[in-house]
Order: structure tokens, then C-alpha cells, then sequence
């Protein structure tokens, strides 16, 4: 860049000004920024008060300047000249000076980085694979929550089921005298009485097995005599009596002299006695 400044100024001076013998320019100018100037032009030399004067006054005065570029200019390729001055006396009581400054410089060239279409493209993609990313991390957060939510229902089920198959499955075998009918058909009773106490006051289907096994234990705890081995079945859905007396080798006149065989119903209890000698082998 290549700029001429053209400044304009009247000085006044506190005599009368007959001639002007010498005049200079000079300039302490410099750059406060990239694109500002300031300073000042100071004129010095010697006058007479009039022209037949033959005494010579000495005179210096300073300029401020302060100037403001259109461009900013590299700080390394940049100068400030005077290019040119001129001066007259304005009513032998002023001078006024016109002078040219020459200013120049290597405009710096604020470069923004523009990014090509393949920089562009590679940022795109790279903003697509972490969106795939993060979509990813969410399924597989929801996915293991599904699963420990299936976990818990699995065990939930599991442990239904269980209490389920000791509630319509469980068998309890218990020992009896083989005495006289009379003696047996109490016991029998007695028997059955508890198991059905047990079942209407069961809090969990454990109590429920400790209590019947107690209760039956407690009913022959004092006899001396030979036990046989009895066990209570019950009767669940799509069971049959014949299936029973294959399962435990017996008879239905056997059963039928413990049991009302002609109202079975899901539920019931079945007693099924067994002779302990036959047992062990």
C-alpha cells in the first residue's frame, strides 16, 4: 500500500512575522497500532520581524497528528515520509503550512480459514459416528435393563413355581402301628385332622411340611409296636386313581378302607398305607 496524507495547519506566533530566513520539517510519527499513526510535525527555524530587520528571531513549534488508516499494514513492511511541505505567512502574524505525508506499507490480510468440501465432509461423518455411537450405548443400557427386568421375572416364576409343586406334590410319609381297626381308624383321623388344621393356618408352604410331620410324629411317639409306613397324597388336576395305586403299588381295596374313594376331588387327600417289611425291600 502506497497512501499520501495531505495536513493542513495555521500557526500563530507571538510577533509580528516579516520574513521567514529558514524553515525545517520534521516528524516523531510512528504506528500505535496496525492502523493508527500519532505524533507530531515540528517546524523550527529563524524570521525577522520585518523584511529590513536585520535581527533574527529563532521559532519551533509542534504539531500533534493523529491519523487513522484505512488498512491495517504489517508492522515489518510499513514507513511514515514527508513527501512534501509548504508554508506561507498569513497576515504577518501566522504561518500557515501545508504538508504531505507518504505512508507506506504491506496491508495485512486477515486470512479466515475456510474449511475445503473434504475437510467438510470428514467432519460430517465424524459427527454421524458419534451419534451412531451414543444411539448405541442407549440400546444397550435398555437392553440390559430389559433383561434384568426379565431376570427378576424368571426368579419370581421359578420360585412360584416351586411353591406350587410342594403345594400340590408334596408327600408325607408317616409311621403307624398296625394294630386293631379301631386303633388305626383314629390315627387315621387324627391324621387327617391335622393336615387339614395345618392347611388352614399355612404361612408358607415349609411351616407347613414341619407342622404335618410334627403333628403325625407326635401321635405315635409313645407306641412300642411295629410301624408301617403311610404316606397322604393329594390329588391334583388330571390325576387318577388308578395312576395312584400304580404309583404305590396298592389296591383300591386297600385305599378304600382309609378313604371315601367315591368323592375324590382335586384336593383331596388320599391316605396310602404300605407295610414297612415290603418298604425296605
Amino acid at each position: 500500500m502506497r497512501q499520501i496524507i495531505t495536513l493542513e495547519k495555521e500557526i500563530a506566533f507571538k510577533t509580528m512575522i516579516g520574513d521567514i530566513t529558514s524553515i525545517s520539517l520534521e516528524h516523531d510519527l510512528d504506528f500505535i497500532s496496525d492502523s493508527e499513526i500519532e505524533g507530531n510535525l515540528i517546524v523550527s527555524g529563524t524570521y525577522k520581524l520585518t523584511e529590513a530587520s536585520t535581527i533574527e528571531e529563532d521559532f519551533n513549534y509542534k504539531v500533534p497528528v493523529e491519523i487513522m488508516l484505512t488498512s491495517n499494514l504489517d508492522e515489518n513492511k510499513r514507513s511514515i515520509a514527508i513527501n512534501n511541505f509548504i508554508y506561507k505567512i498569513v497576515n504577518e502574524e501566522a504561518l500557515f503550512i501545508t504538508v504531505e505525508l507518504l505512508i507506506e506499507g504491506l496491508e495485512k490480510i486477515e486470512v479466515e480459514e475456510v474449511a475445503s468440501e473434504e475437510q467438510e465432509e470428514v467432519r460430517e461423518e465424524e459427527k454421524k459416528q458419534e451419534e451412531i455411537k451414543e444411539e448405541n450405548r442407549q440400546e444397550i443400557v435398555v437392553e440390559e435393563e430389559k433383561n434384568d427386568d426379565n431376570k427378576i421375572s424368571e426368579e419370581e416364576k421359578r420360585d412360584e413355581d416351586v411353591l406350587q409343586s410342594m403345594d400340590n406334590n408334596e408327600e408325607v410319609e408317616v409311621l403307624k402301628t398296625d394294630e386293631d381297626d379301631n386303633f388305626k381308624e383314629e390315627k387315621i383321623q387324627n391324621t387327617i385332622e391335622v393336615v387339614n388344621n395345618v392347611e388352614k393356618t399355612k404361612e408358607t408352604v415349609n411351616d407347613n411340611n414341619k407342622e404335618v410331620m410334627d403333628s403325625i410324629f407326635s401321635i405315635f411317639a409313645n407306641t412300642e409296636e411295629t410301624y408301617a409306613t403311610y404316606s397322604v397324597y393329594i390329588l391334583r388336576e388330571n390325576d387318577n386313581l388308578e395312576e395312584v395305586i400304580n404309583r404305590y403299588k396298592t389296591s383300591r381295596e386297600v385305599l378304600a378302607e382309609y378313604n371315601d374313594l367315591d368323592n375324590l376331588r382335586v384336593g383331596s387327600k388320599i391316605i396310602i398305607p404300605s407295610n414297612l417289611l415290603e418298604t425296605n425291600e
